[in-house]
């Protein structure tokens, strides 16, 4: 579906593109040259419709401006955000269709759900469990990790991931059981959703 029909289905009364309605008379011809008529759909279908319509051009954004952007070492909440705010999508809908109750809250109870939104975003696997080793480690009392991460760049040939894996490693000796035993547990949910993500046709 073309960008342009899916501005279309916001309008307050949503007309089918022309080509659509063609191409649903070609199929459904009775074979005597008579279309077969169908009843009106139900306002609550049409704002179903709507809404699918909506939620997937907010993908569509939101992925290409992931792409554009790529990696940056801050917390999964804050770059969906970021990424929300860059493209000025509404993001509610997006959040419903995923069952995602606040974004700013991750557990290991949650972690199933925003780990799908991440996957659909195009996120990778290493690049989302940084994202969310950020999060956990902006729950002690330490330097953000942006800041870490230009104080400790070292001179060899790592990547931007690489150092913040080892900047992580050091900030996460410093957790107690409690916020470590979280912390794996809900990557491990990561894990799982993205492997489940994986295995789909």
């Amino acid at each position: 579906m073309r960008e342009q029909d899916f501005e279309d289905m916001s309008a307050n009364v949503y007309e089918p593109p022309k080509w659509l309605d063609d191409a649903l008379r070609e199929v459904f011809d009775d074979g005597h040259g008579t279309a077969i008529e169908f009843s009106q759909p139900s306002e609550a279908f049409r704002e179903r419709c709507r809404e699918a319509a909506n939620v997937a051009l907010s993908m569509a954004r939101l992925r290409n401006e992931r792409r554009r952007i790529g990696f940056v070492p801050i917390s999964l909440a804050e770059y969906i955000q970021g990424l929300v705010k860059v493209t000025g999508v509404q993001i509610d809908a997006v959040l419903a269709r995923f069952g995602i109750d606040d974004i700013r809250h991750l557990t290991s109870g949650s972690a199933r759900s925003l780990a799908r939104l991440a996957q659909e975003l195009n996120i990778s696997l290493r690049e989302v469990l940084i994202h969310v080793r950020i999060g956990f480690v902006e729950k002690i009392d330490s330097a953000p990790v942006p800041l870490l991460l230009a104080r400790h760049r070292s001179a060899g040939p790592r990547s931007q991931l690489e150092e913040c894996e080892a900047i992580l490693g050091t900030a996460e000796a410093e957790f107690d059981g409690e916020l470590l035993n979280e912390l794996r547990r809900t990557e491990f949910e990561i894990r799982a959703a993205y492997k489940e993500g994986d295995s789909r046709p």
